[in-house]
């Protein structure tokens, strides 16, 4: 019941995934009579399952009232089926806010690990971006910074298989002088970590040109450069929609046509669907609140490899460790 086209897109998302693939089952959380209208014939398929609840959060909900007053969500209702294992992992395009503090309050903590972070996976020139964090903590202390470190360090280690991730700083400039005093500081720790490979600052220019394989930054700057990104991307499409006008024009989109399903097929955030929200003990996803079917699909896919890689066993006892 969460995101701008609910419950449609993530009902229509959810069985192009079991249309995918053969071995996952999907539990679907919110009001069945709103699920039913869409006549999509859910109910007949065999790998899909309802649970019931009756209240729900909008993106206009404080995070922590929604948490106290709206315990019939399907956010509430959905992590709860997580952390009684009655299922393996979440997902959910809904409010931002009120999927972390439902998720740490009932999932509870990584141990040692003072806040989640949520992490994006960025197409990056040589290879996946791993940038975190992207919105869950807007107001971070230099030792969140250095926690999202280690965890985006193992995270990229053990499900992105990179041997020995490289992490940077976002800042304003590469001297390590740069930034404001939680960055100044964030960076003295991150230099002193041994579990990590700190390879310095890293300016908005350079964060998918292969400088480090994880960025770290605050939750607000993340936010607003993932979707500032998501934008540049839409506009860039929609220039070339309108201009393609007369034969010449239309001749050259059409031999341009293969490179540029390639470019949208690696860029366009339909095509990635979601991020984990690491630092809880549970695997749970986040959607962008906006996602269409495709991004839904995506999403889905993206918990149910998340699960197969054991990624909250892998990073606990990696941050354990560390």
């Amino acid at each position: 019941m969460g995101g701008d086209f609910m419950p449609e897109n993530p009902v229509k998302g959810a069985l192009k995934a079991l249309a995918l693939r053969d071995d996952i089952h999907i539990v679907l959380v919110g009001q069945q009579a709103a699920v039913d209208a869409l006549d999509c014939g859910w109910s007949e398929h065999p790998r899909m399952s309802f649970v019931e609840a009756a209240d729900v959060i909008t993106m206009e909900d404080a995070p922590v009232d929604a948490y106290r007053k709206k315990k019939a969500s399907s956010i509430h209702v959905g992590l709860q089926l997580l952390k009684d294992k009655a299922v393996d992992g979440f997902i959910s395009a809904g409010n931002t806010g009120a999927v972390m503090t439902a998720a740490t309050f009932i999932l509870g903590r990584i141990k040692t690990i003072e806040r989640p972070a949520i992490g994006t996976i960025l197409p990056g020139n040589t290879g996946p971006v791993l940038m975190l964090d992207m919105g869950s903590t807007v107001d971070c202390k230099p030792t969140h910074l250095n926690q999202f470190a280690v965890m985006g360090h193992f995270f990229a280690q053990d499900v992105l298989d990179i041997p020995n991730p490289r992490v940077g700083l976002l800042n304003i400039g590469e001297e390590v002088e740069k930034g404001d005093q939680v960055t100044q500081e964030a960076h003295a720790l991150l230099a002193a970590n041994a579990s990590i490979q700190f390879v310095g600052n890293v300016e908005g220019k350079y964060v998918l040109n292969g400088h480090a394989d994880v960025v770290v930054c605050d939750g607000f700057v993340g936010n607003n450069l993932l979707k500032f990104g998501e934008g540049i991307v839409q506009v860039f499409f929609d220039f070339f929609k309108q201009e393609i006008k007369g034969v010449r024009a239309t001749l050259g989109a059409l031999l341009m046509a293969p490179v540029l399903r390639k470019l949208k097929a690696r860029y366009h955030q339909d095509n990635y669907g979601s991020a984990p929200l690491l630092g809880v003990n549970g695997v749970v996803f986040i959607s962008h609140g906006s996602s269409s079917e495709l991004a839904m699909c995506n999403g889905i896919l993206n918990v149910a490899h998340a699960i197969e890689t054991d990624m909250i066993d892998e990073i606990t006892e990696a941050v354990g460790s560390a």
